[in-house]
């Protein structure tokens, strides 16, 4: 009897990443191929990589090789942002069968096809993929693996090319989906039982604009917001330039919107932002916050910090340090300084020595544990509505879920709650989560469907 042929899929980094990832999988299943867990045995498997810093390369390479270690006899297929900014690196790697591009993900089939040899097509070599033999469509996804929220890429690529980031030249520039394509797919998630869709995109607030300048971000979350069965409705990570006084009305009238919104800052320095290439000030950040604490109650606002940028003094960074804890962020992430090849700030001079620039990195993260930790403490004793995870945490087995305003609470429930948007009360802080109890009645609705 034929066996199939079985491939599992590796994600490193963004949230744009797992979208594609979930794509190529989609695309397997449809070819044919059985998809098994990353932690099983394959005879192909599909690394999707991340290059937003050093560590992310060198993760990626590390994860490549102990797979042709374990698996010596498994094709090794190399995708994402690291394999657009250094192919030859990777292609250097003894066991690595072919390497290729953000952009040509959805010719994963072609290339499966060439690699089973169903298709004749001489200009395969060991690693170069001949993207210019296809015609590759655009893919969507009608579930998600192994997740309880399901995400939906709106756009791709950015444009604005802030001085330090290397994600414009390896995702290339904007592209935005047409609104009718995102509300099916969001219509066939729905029909597959999800209550929560996560809008995410590379330059999410830009959507729209090489398009129409009159088609706006706005215009998605208002034409999905009434399709039946999706019950929140979340934005990932926007930049602060992009969220105008209208995006902001028009959202508020929005019931199933989430009040929680990821603004990236960088830095709380003025001129630190001007070199980063970051379009907005600190006094306009700080205005922004103050409209959407005004507009949203217990809205949730998280944040990027970057240390050690090329020429930041100590009185810049405690600049940021004072900016953070005036804006009492509600969960901050922070990110040292990373270097890459050809992007402006890699020719700047100024470098921070790595002994200082994790100082401020500690600081910064010590910081952001406070303030999460007050906002949580704000919160104890609210009722909020929660969307129960298909996790449990090992330490002490409770289901986990996120409120609207994106603080991890954790339920003794039991798993027939998995799926269910439930009203919980907030009681008490456990390190980075919040114990809630059941409050009222659940809204009830099937449980959704994995891998079908």
């Amino acid at each position: 009897m034929f066996n199939m042929p079985t491939i599992a899929f590796i994600t490193l980094g963004c949230k744009v990443n797992q979208y594609d990832t979930q794509v190529m999988r989609e695309i397997a299943r449809q070819s044919g191929y059985e998809v098994v867990l990353e932690s099983e045995p394959a005879d192909i498997y599909v690394v999707n990589t991340c290059t937003v810093t050093h560590t992310s390369d060198r993760k990626a390479r590390h994860i490549i090789r102990k797979i042709i270690r374990e698996y010596p006899d498994a094709k090794i297929l190399v995708t994402g942002c690291y394999a657009d900014s250094d192919r030859k690196k990777i292609e250097e790697i003894e066991g690595v069968t072919l390497v290729f591009g953000n952009r040509e993900k959805e010719c994963l089939v072609e290339y499966l096809r060439l690699l089973s040899g169903t298709t004749h097509d001489s200009s395969l070599t060991t690693h170069h993929s001949p993207l210019t033999s296809f015609s590759c469509g655009e893919s969507g996804i009608t579930t998600f693996d192994g997740q309880t929220r399901a995400l939906v890429k709106i756009q791709d690529g950015c444009s604005t090319f802030c001085t330090y980031c290397i994600v414009p030249y390896v995702r290339g520039p904007m592209t935005s989906r047409p609104i009718d394509n995102i509300v099916r797919e969001v219509e066939a998630l729905a029909h597959k039982g999800y209550k929560e869709v996560v809008i995410t995109g590379v330059h999410l607030g830009a959507y729209g604009k090489d398009i129409n300048n009159n088609v706006t971000i706005a215009d998605v979350l208002e034409r999905i917001h009434p399709i039946n069965g999706i019950e929140r409705i979340r934005l990932s990570s926007i930049e602060p330039m992009d969220v105008p006084d209208d995006l902001i009305e028009r959202v508020a009238q929005l019931s199933k919107f989430a009040p929680h919104f990821h603004l990236p800052l960088q830095s709380g320095n003025n001129e630190i932002l001007q070199r980063m290439g970051r379009r907005y000030t600190v006094e306009e950040y700080a205005h922004l916050v103050e409209k959407l604490r005004a507009t949203f109650p217990d809205v949730g606002i998280t944040t990027d910090i970057m240390v050690g940028f090329p020429g930041e003094t100590d009185a810049q960074f405690n600049d940021t340090y004072d900016f953070i804890n005036e804006m009492a962020f509600s969960r901050l992430h922070v990110f040292r300084y990373s270097s890459r090849k050809g992007t402006p700030a890699a020719r700047y001079p100024g470098r921070i020595p790595p002994e200082i620039s994790i100082a401020r990195s500690e600081a910064a993260r010590e910081l952001g544990h406070r303030l999460a930790e007050e906002f949580h403490a704000k919160m104890l004793g609210k009722v909020m509505e929660v969307l129960v995870e298909d996790s449990r945490e090992s330490k002490n087995s409770l289901l986990s879920g996120f409120t609207g305003n994106y603080i991890r609470v954790l339920m003794d429930v039991p798993d027939t709650m998995i799926n269910r948007m439930m009203q919980v009360r907030l009681i008490e802080n456990e390190d980075d989560f919040v114990k809630a109890e059941l409050s009222g009645v659940t809204k009830s609705g099937p449980r959704f469907a994995v891998n079908c």
